[in-house]
């Protein structure tokens, strides 16, 4: 395997931003009219900060001289875990993997928050719940008919366990269940959240209408962050559960949220707000029906790692460069 050669200029302590480091090719021995081997010469904190710029510029702009470096994948990660030794130790993204999602619901709370209510019984309780495993094979028709418990009473509204879902889901007829696709900075979770974390599950309610169209389904959630939802004087934060039975719609906001992030996990708990999805009902937006707590682990990608990716994806420019240098 060749050598790259790392010359710093300082007084042999460890590489600082501010130093000075020195990238010089490999000697190939194809140096005609006396050329010198070409070099790359640039601070240490430029290093840090554009590392898959520098590493294109080791592939690209030096290929003539690389090319016997390139003719192994030995070789070129060597180049990789030059730049590699410069990178940030913690992570610059991170995705969740795993855990669950569980509701509890107060039932008198709810009862209340819900105008409709044409009998004596309650406006709204809870009939049937399916959890992830027994939600993942029933059509939307077969969560609104099955019966897991034995007919139309209430049951328990509390420990509602829901699913992280993986990277691709497969729905029944009728189902619109979502991959999970969060991501986000470790180093600034609200700054940098993007996409969502997909649930598996549904819960069925059965609302006093005093008629037979009375059952409603809520599931097959997502939880997503928007900072415009953050409202300090009631105490709503930017996390919002969204019910993609039938459409997507606002099933609960999160309230008084608290956030638990590690290295290795994620828990956010806080107070469940009514959404928007039960206006239908005479819903009163926003009141607050129960609690939640969220828990999954986090798959870090470091910063090492998304420059190895890049370096992947450089040696098929390695190849053509190197092609069309000759």
């Amino acid at each position: 395997m060749q050598k790259i050669e790392l010359k710093k200029y300082g007084s042999g302590r460890p590489f600082a931003a501010g130093d000075l480091i020195r990238f010089i090719a490999p000697d190939n021995g194809r140096r005609p009219g006396g050329f010198s081997r070409p070099s790359l010469r640039l601070p240490a904190l430029t290093i840090l900060q554009n590392p898959v710029s520098v590493l294109n510029w080791l592939i690209v702009t030096t290929a003539h001289s690389l090319s016997p470096l390139a003719k192994t994948a030995g070789g070129y990660l060597t180049l990789l875990a030059a730049l590699a030794a410069f990178m940030p130790a913690t992570a610059t993204a991170a995705k969740v993997s795993g855990g669950s999602l569980i509701l509890n619901l107060n039932r008198d709370a709810l009862a209340a928050s819900i105008a409709l209510d044409a009998t004596a019984a309650p406006s709204i309780y809870l009939e049937e719940f399916f959890d992830a495993e027994a939600a993942a094979t029933r059509t939307n028709k077969q969560l609104l008919e099955d019966h897991l418990v034995a007919g139309v009473d209430e049951i328990q509204a509390t420990g509602l366990e829901f699913g992280v879902n993986g990277p691709t889901v497969s729905n029944p007829q009728g189902r619109n269940s979502q991959p999970t696709t969060l991501t986000f900075n470790p180093d600034d979770l609200a700054g940098s959240v993007t996409g969502a974390v997909g649930f598996g599950g549904a819960a069925r309610f059965r609302i006093d209408t005093g008629t037979q169209g009375n059952r409603v389904l809520s599931g097959d959630y997502t939880l997503e962050y928007d900072a415009a939802n953050i409202d300090p004087s009631t105490g709503r934060s930017g996390w919002t559960l969204y019910n993609h039975l039938y459409y997507r719609a606002d099933a609960f906001y999160l309230f008084n949220v608290v956030t638990d992030l590690t290295i290795a996990s994620l828990l956010l708990s806080g107070d469940l707000g009514l959404g928007s999805s039960f206006n239908h009902l005479g819903g009163s937006t926003n009141a607050i029906v129960g609690n939640f707590s969220f828990q999954t682990s986090l798959v870090p990608v470091p910063a090492a790692a998304w420059l190895f990716m890049s370096g992947l994806a450089g040696l098929g420019l390695l190849g053509r460069a190197r092609g069309t240098i000759g």
